[in-house]
């Protein structure tokens, strides 16, 4: 378990990756403007928490944490996600309140356990892909 919330974090190091026995990792809160790849490496990762940040985009490598249950992205700078938010199978939770998203991608639709999606306060029009 590691938390750094509410702190004056801008960058996470790549060193991150190393914790490669972490189950809970919170960083709401801070100044991150980009997460290293490295982030993908946190395999038994459950619960990862970014909110009130100022993401404007995430690592493909993202796809990797497939035990994650828990992701919250509410409250950054979002205008898309990578396809590879698909691979996240064992995902139960995904807030994305209050980003810049104008669409989803298609394989968000691949998150067959996903009980709770909030998008609330985006830029969605539609829920089709065009």
């Amino acid at each position: 378990f590691l938390d750094l919330s509410f702190n004056q974090l801008s960058i996470l190091p790549p060193e991150i990756g190393l914790l490669n026995t972490l189950l809970s990792l919170y960083l709401s809160s801070n100044q991150l403007s980009n997460l290293p790849a490295e982030i993908g490496q946190l395999s038994t990762l459950q619960s990862l928490s970014l909110s009130f940040n100022q993401l404007d985009s995430l690592p493909a490598k993202i796809g990797q944490l497939t035990s994650l249950k828990s992701l919250s992205i509410s409250f950054n700078q979002l205008s898309s996600l990578p396809p590879e938010i698909g691979q996240l199978t064992s995902l139960k939770s995904l807030n994305l309140r209050s980003n810049q998203l104008s669409s989803l991608p298609p394989e968000i639709g691949q998150l067959s356990t996903l009980q709770s999606l909030d998008l609330r306060s985006n830029q969605l029009s539609s829920l089709r892909q065009k």
